[in-house]
């Protein structure tokens, strides 16, 4: 009995952290950008991005057919230098509103010669969460 009290009392700590933890916070969205572009997944990407409502349905052709143009470059490139080895990030830097934020992800690779890249990330607080500025 003890036992099955313990079981449900952990289970019931468990969602309530999950529940608590800001699941759309810049970090985790830069993140998730950037996993997607390592990983050539232009939807995942195209998730991230704050493309406006009213120009989601004109632009997404022109918008999908130059991103995956540098999906393909970033995929390659990691090709080239091995594989990513990590992938760092700086802390998010707020305006004085905390409507938006930059960071910098440090993306270094396998191979021991290849050149660190560094992205500078912008994103914006939409109605939907935060987004990546483009």
């Amino acid at each position: 009995m003890q036992m099955l009290r313990n079981g449900i009392f952990m289970l019931l700590t468990a969602t309530l952290l999950i529940a608590c933890s800001p699941s759309n916070s810049p970090e985790k969205i830069a993140e998730t950008y950037i996993n997607a572009v390592l990983a050539n997944d232009i939807d995942g990407l195209m998730a991230t991005l704050d493309i406006p409502a009213s120009q989601h349905d004109e632009q997404d052709a022109l918008v999908r057919g130059k991103l995956s143009m540098m999906l393909a470059d970033a995929s390659a490139r990691a090709i080239r230098s091995g594989g990513v080895k990590d992938v760092s990030y700086s802390e998010p830097e707020y305006n004085d509103e905390k409507t938006h934020a930059t960071m910098i992800a440090t993306i270094r690779y396998k191979q021991t010669d290849a050149p660190v890249k560094r992205e500078n990330i912008s994103l914006a607080k939409t109605a939907d969460g935060w987004k990546v500025s483009l």
